[in-house]
């Protein structure tokens, strides 16, 4: 099963997320993960080699989303990220997608399209898997 880490600090989006995606989840679409910051997230991706996408916030405590984005080409490559921000600015979109992101997702969360882009993600993540 292929495992999503999402990177937040707001302490809500952990329920949240779980209640949203429990459908996705129960069926073994993707299992859950959580990381409060982009230091943690790292840590978790060098122990868990299954994480296939990262769904990270921009603007965290200790590393933001950005500085991750960098850190993950170094560590494991094949990790696609998805990031979302409170800023939907053209700078921040246009950095983020230069660092890598293959996605981008502005707050509010709005779960049914963060829900979409996972699984398209995730879809194109197996596709390169099995060729």
């Amino acid at each position: 099963m292929a495992k999503v880490l999402l990177v937040d600090d707001e302490p809500d989006i952990e329920l949240l997320a779980t209640q949203k995606f429990r459908k996705q989840i129960a069926s073994g679409m993707f299992e859950l993960l959580f990381a409060q910051n982009g230091r943690e997230a790292l840590d978790m991706i060098k122990q868990d080699p299954e994480i296939a996408v990262v769904v990270s916030d921009v603007n965290m405590p200790e590393m933001d989303g950005l500085t991750l984005l960098d850190k993950l080409k170094e560590i494991n490559p094949s990790v696609k990220t998805i990031v979302v921000t409170a800023y939907g600015d053209t700078k921040t979109l246009q950095a983020a997608m230069n660092k890598g992101a293959v996605d981008f997702e502005t707050k509010p969360i709005n779960f049914n399209t963060l829900g979409e882009s996972i699984e398209r993600v995730l879809n194109e993540y197996h596709r390169l898997l099995c060729n």
